[in-house]
């Protein structure tokens, strides 16, 4: 790839987003765990990732203001990893100057952290699975890379490149506002991050007999358990779930930056788990190109329009967007499916598991990922009572 140090990418629109909003209330951050059943061995790790920084130089970089946009300067310096202790927090903030992702490991597990300014979950679902098949290359393993990122290549400019522009088309294009929506009452609490672990045959055998998908199942159970937690509440607000949709699905592209887009999914009222189950499947194929096209149209016209409007009065109109759109979530969902590695490598591994970023508006959120026949649901929280994250992993065990 012919990025140098101290290249300058100019951030996608998503990345703009999330750049003006990273800060110590506000990280922005989210991550994909790997664990391994045999011990890491630290150097070989820190070896793979040097590697694959220099395949993908675009991930080696530090957030840098320009006067009209926010841009990410790759950087010499290479990436440290570093050893999880009693003092590692989730979903850190990265301060000026310093790498915007990070590689954390423990006795069996690594984990990429990652400010959603530089990509989106299924692109970090990718260089992860990467990086440990290349962790095992070194450790003498002969694999089959295909499908991966290979780092004896020569990196390919379309990793690099901003595939919202690409696709964007200003004539489908218009706004929608959200709705104020139901947030559980809670206490705030520090960041914590709890993973809890399915059969994925189960888990497909239960939502065949609803008629569902797993997703859709997974957000059946949230909803039914958040309707509860409102009635307690005694709110009458509406639950809605923000799903993140990979807009690669729709539109082929090889960047391994931001692709990702989303939908509003909401909560039918007065109806039993079976009907909400397929209202939700409903909700979920109004997902159509044309719909995913005018998203991202949508914020591609706005960020054009506001190309020459200098960043210190962009920044504010970006976080007075963001806030109006936040206040109509109640959670959110995203499920990366799953990840499917190489024989030799899918035997040494124990789960994947996927993190959101800590929201301020959002006390609860959710993702899972599978690989083999191991499914996670993880759940990001604010809250100092977890016992709807407790109540939903049980009810998808019944």
């Amino acid at each position: 790839m012919s990025l140098r140090s101290t290249s300058k990418i100019k951030l996608d629109q998503l990345g703009q987003f999330y750049a003006a909003f990273n800060s110590e209330k506000n990280p922005g951050t989210f991550s994909i765990g790997v664990h391994l059943k045999e011990s890491v061995i630290p150097k070989i790790l820190q070896e793979a990732v040097s590697d694959i920084m220099k395949r993908l130089p675009h991930l080696n970089v530090q957030k840098y203001s320009g006067f009209f946009h926010y841009y990410n300067k790759v950087l010499d310096e290479p990436l440290k990893i570093e050893k999880e202790n009693a003092n590692t927090k989730p979903c850190r903030y990265f301060a000026k100057g310093s790498h915007l992702l990070r590689v954390i490991y423990g006795e069996r597990h690594f984990t990429l952290e990652v400010l959603h300014s530089v990509c989106d979950g299924r692109s970090l679902a990718m260089v992860a699975s990467s990086l440990l098949i290349r962790y095992c290359e070194l450790m003498g393993v002969k694999v089959n890379k295909d499908g991966f990122i290979d780092c004896n290549s020569i990196g390919c400019a379309e990793e690099a490149k901003d595939a919202y522009a690409r696709h964007a088309d200003m004539r489908k294009s218009k706004s929608a506002k959200g709705e104020d929506a139901y947030i559980p009452k809670h206490k705030p609490a520090a960041i914590r991050i709890i993973t809890q672990k399915f059969d994925v045959a189960e888990l497909k055998s239960k939502a065949k007999a609803n008629g569902v998908t797993v997703s859709e199942y997974i957000m059946t159970h949230i909803f039914n358990e958040f309707s509860k937690q409102r009635a307690k509440d005694d709110s009458k607000k509406g639950i809605t779930c923000s799903v993140p949709i990979d807009c690669r699905g729709f539109f082929p592209s090889e960047s391994l930056r931001n692709f990702v887009s989303h939908k509003i999914v909401k909560m039918p009222e007065a109806v039993s788990f079976t009907e909400m189950a397929q209202d939700i499947k409903n909700q979920f194929a109004e997902i159509t190109p044309d719909y995913v096209q005018n998203k991202i149209s949508e914020i591609e016209r706005m960020m054009r329009f506001g190309r020459f409007v200098p960043l210190f009065i962009k920044k504010w109109i970006i976080k007075s967007v963001g806030s109006s759109m936040s206040t109509g979530y109640s959670t959110g969902f995203s499920n990366l499916g799953l990840v499917k590695l190489p024989k030799e490598i899918q035997e040494k591994v124990d789960m994947y598991s996927f993190a959101l970023g800590a929201e301020t508006s959002m006390p609860y959120q959710f993702a899972c990922v599978a690989t083999g026949n191991t499914l996670t649901l993880t759940a990001t929280t604010t809250a100092k009572d977890i016992g709807i994250i407790k109540r939903i992993g049980n009810a998808l065990l019944t």
